[in-house]
């Protein structure tokens, strides 16, 4: 295929589609050919197109290589050329250069193109086809040439068109503006004799034009359109418009467009950076280390972070829209339901400790009012109701415009203040009907408190005819308040003076607002205010935002963090275990690193404990989140009670007691290993309370111990000193010997006691043994004194008697009675040698007296 070819090519030369052909020689892209079509839809001569590169010739509005319209052009020819398939491109704005034309006719074209391909699969030209927009917009004048008359002769005249607050405009069917009151002039930046000579198309931001060009055709077809859309003024500045579109039918046919424009730029910016701003805080709310949850009036949760899903094991999807108590019916008789309440009923903040049996688990608990709930803040907003009803005569037009308007409206009369005339969104809104309303003032809606206000704005704004635009509260007839937003101008109603009022409910953009601002004093609260220090890191571990809490936990200004590095501050010790641990973020989003010391003002290292998130993925954050908490005191502590129980350790393995260390406060008991070793007890959790003390002490003892103990407390006594029976693991008793010092507070209450228990069997054993022995040898010292006594004093008094004795007989009587009396006391003297020998623990059998 070559050039005389493409001439010779009548379909395409004499095609009523104005189209040209160009060469594949990218990035120029040259016309090799031209149809007559195309060169009376540009205005140019074939020879000054032939060889041209396309951008020279055919270039998108400002010429600019960086245009999207040039980049969508440059995009589609290669993509033709490369994929060998057509394309199409949507409607944008292009101006023709050359000899026969100035450079400033703008051309709303859609382009058809398509490769040219050879007998050997090569592309080797690309048709572009236009198709003229303004063909359909600014053409056809002598068959709509009836309808715009009609249009014009019955134009705006109304008072409510160049008083009315909003732009209004009215086009024709091809788009162009018949006529436009001051408030779209201004919208427009231009003037009325300049709009008139327009269409809308080229106010269009290009990225819209499909979008409004598809609307504006729905209106013409008989439907009311309500859109947002972005547009450019005149004088290039951008804006956003809510347009609502209304057919204008005349003997049931379309013969053009009433357009409302209102400018919601401010509004759209606002609802942005809300948007944004909700975002920060849901993300710091997400990355911070303690569970968060938000419940409303009806307790239903409306927000459960990550930590929430952790701690109470339960899912955001399993919470979310569902009523606390019915998915924790076993916290309503705890102090969750009670506190929770008291917060809500009161609107106080409360701060407690609660034990949940479902998850095992105490928590540490702070609930925070708000208007919606606890930690709760929503934004509602309602969407703008379109016209629902054609307008048929000219009057019953403006009329429509202002009944069916979703924005209240009324007309009042300056002299009296009585309403004329009320929209039905008025009428919805506030409740009154509309016969009740003609029959009031607008003093009657307005708050009392701001009355003196209203007397303000009448003789600064209404007596001077001027437009104003206050904010105000009004009170509907049900008693409810309402802020609104109030613009008013002065018009001619019936032959009398008025003042056209639209009144804007902004009563959700007031709480909106103060929702912002709640959202804020949490955030402060949260970051700024709390007791653990939030930074962000970049991945190397440097500085990127430290919160004020820096100064209060380590001495340091936040400022001074900045731009450096986090491990410079970490003890030498500490740094190879934090970088470590710091690394894991590169395959898990959360790390939670050990305890470690970091450098504070003072030149001093504290001990932190940190939580570290991965948010570099996120936008607002673009960085790594810490959340560190000063934990030195506990670690001290923790060092302490270490040294303490090896102390105590040491001290049990040189003596034979048990040491023991009792905390009144949080009734626990620290064992040394004194408890297994001498009574048999295994260091278990249930040795750890004073009430298993007590239950070991042997029953009959227990009674007068805890006298004793409460009688040493009762006088502040430090010392204590007690002996009982304490039962061994096996449920044998113990003789023990308890010895304590006690430790009392500034109150004089008891806060700490450190004792021994020694083991003291063996001592009350021996005791016993010698008590024992002493009862018998006193009982032996008796039977000594009085048994033997008596068979010794007869022997003696029979020994007297044979002195005197005279005669055998009778001496042989005498000596026959001292035997006698001689083998009982014999007898005596053997009983007294088996008790003694009982008594030394010695067998008697084995004990031969001769007598």
């Amino acid at each position: 295929m070559n050039m005389l070819s493409l001439k010779n090519i009548p379909v395409f030369h004499f095609s009523p589609a104005a189209s040209i052909i160009l060469q594949t020689d990218s990035p120029d892209f040259r016309i090799a050919e031209v149809n007559a079509a195309f060169l009376q839809a540009t205005n140019t001569k074939k020879a000054d197109l032939i060889g041209k590169c396309i951008f020279d010739v055919l270039t998108p509005e400002n010429g600019d290589d960086t245009s999207d319209s040039r980049k969508t052009l440059k995009t589609t020819l290669n993509q033709v050329m490369l994929l060998k398939k057509p394309h199409k491109i949507p409607l944008q704005k292009y101006r023709v250069f050359g000899p026969g034309n100035k450079g400033n006719d703008d051309h709303f074209w859609t382009c058809d193109t398509y490769p040219l391909i050879n007998e050997h699969g090569i592309v080797e030209y690309i048709v572009h086809t236009i198709t003229e927009v303004n063909d359909l917009l600014v053409s056809g004048e002598s068959e709509n040439a009836l309808n715009n008359k009609l249009l014009l002769d019955k134009s705006f005249q109304h008072p409510l068109f160049n008083d009315y607050p909003d732009g209004i405009f009215t086009l024709d069917k091809q788009g162009n503006f018949l006529s436009v009151n001051n408030v779209m002039l201004d919208l427009a930046e231009c003037t009325k004799e300049e709009l008139l000579k327009l269409s809308f198309i080229p106010f269009i931001a290009e990225e819209d034009l499909e979008d409004a060009f598809n609307y504006f055709q729905q209106t013409i077809k008989g439907d009311i359109i309500n859109f947002d859309i972005r547009v450019k003024t005149r004088l290039g500045k951008a804006r956003i418009l809510n347009i609502t579109n209304i057919p204008i039918v005349i003997h049931k046919e379309v013969i053009g467009v009433y357009g409302i424009a209102k400018d919601i730029t401010h509004v759209k910016e606002a609802e942005k950076q809300l948007e944004v701003y909700h975002k920060r805080v849901a993300n710091i709310l997400e990355s911070i280390t303690d569970g968060f949850f938000a419940v409303d009036h009806q307790w239903k949760v409306t927000y459960w972070n990550r930590e929430a899903e952790r701690i109470l094991i339960k899912s955001r999807e399993e919470m979310m829209d569902k009523n606390l108590w019915e998915k924790y019916p076993e916290a309503i008789p705890l102090k969750f339901y009670s506190e929770y309440h008291k917060a809500m009923n009161d609107q106080v903040s409360v701060h407690f400790e609660e034990y949940l049996p479902s998850v095992d688990l105490w928590c540490e608990v702070s609930a925070f009012p708000s208007e919606d709930g606890l930690s709760i803040y929503f934004r509602d907003i309602s969407n703008r109701k379109k016209v629902e009803n054609e307008l048929n005569l000219e009057k019953e037009k403006y009329r429509n415009l202002f009944n069916f308007s979703p924005i209240p409206q009324w007309v009042y009369d300056v002299e009296t203040f009585r309403f004329l005339d009320v929209n039905n969104a008025a009428i919805r809104h506030y409740g009154y009907t509309r016969k009740e309303f003609l029959s009031m003032t607008i003093q009657a809606i307005t708050l009392s408190d701001d009355l003196g206000h209203l007397k303000e704005i009448i003789a600064a704004k209404v007596k001077a005819k001027l437009f104003n635009q206050e904010k105000i509260r009004n009170q509907k007839k049900s008693g409810e308040i309402i802020y609104v937003n109030i613009e008013a101008n002065t018009i001619q109603f019936e032959g009398r003076d008025a003042r056209l009022v639209i009144a804007t409910d902004i009563t959700d953009n007031i709480k909106s607002e103060q929702a912002l601002k709640l959202s804020e004093q949490r955030f402060k609260a949260l970051v700024q205010d709390g007791s653990d220090l939030i930074a962000i890191l970049d991945t190397d571990g440097n500085y990127q935002y430290v919160s004020p809490t820096s100064k209060s936990i380590l001495g340091i200004d936040a400022d001074s963090f900045i731009g450096k590095n986090a491990f410079d501050f970490i003890h030498k010790d500490d740094k190879e275990l934090v970088k470590s641990q710091f690394d894991m973020l590169s395959v898990q989003k959360r790390v939670e690193v050990s305890a470690f010391r970091f450098l504070d003002g003072n030149n001093k290292f504290r001990w932190v404990e940190t939580i570290i998130t991965d948010m570099s993925d996120d936008p607002v954050i673009a960085g790594i989140v810490a959340n560190s908490r000063d934990v030195t005191r506990r670690i001290e502590d923790e060092n302490k009670i270490k040294a303490g129980l090896e102390r105590y350790n040491i001290v049990s393995k040189a003596t034979s007691d048990t040491i023991y260390d009792f905390n009144f406060l949080t009734n626990e008991v620290v064992w040394n290993k004194g408890i297994h070793g001498i009574f048999g007890h295994k260091l278990v959790a249930d040795t750890t309370t004073q009430e298993w003390w007590l239950k070991n002490v042997h029953p009959e003892d227990a009674k007068r111990t805890v006298q004793n103990f409460e009688n040493c407390i009762k006088n502040k006594k430090p010392r204590w000193k007690a002996e009982y029976r304490f039962r061994s693991a096996d449920g044998t008793y113990r003789y023990v010997l308890d010895r304590s010092f006690l430790i009392y507070n500034e109150e004089g209450e008891p806060v700490k006691m450190i004792g021994a228990i020694q083991d003291i069997t063996e001592q009350i054993n021996y005791i016993q043994a010698i008590e024992d022995q002493n009862t018998r040898l006193r009982e032996i010292a008796w039977f000594q004194s009085h048994v033997v006594r008596a068979p010794l004093a007869r022997i003696m008094g029979l020994t007297d008697i044979l002195k005197n004795a005279e005669g055998e007989t009778y001496y042989s009587e005498l000596l026959a009675h001292i035997l006698t009396s001689a083998q009982e006391l014999d007898d005596v003297i053997r009983s007294i040698v088996m008790r003694s020998a009982e008594v030394e623990n010695e067998p008697a059998a084995k004990i031969e007296i001769d007598l």
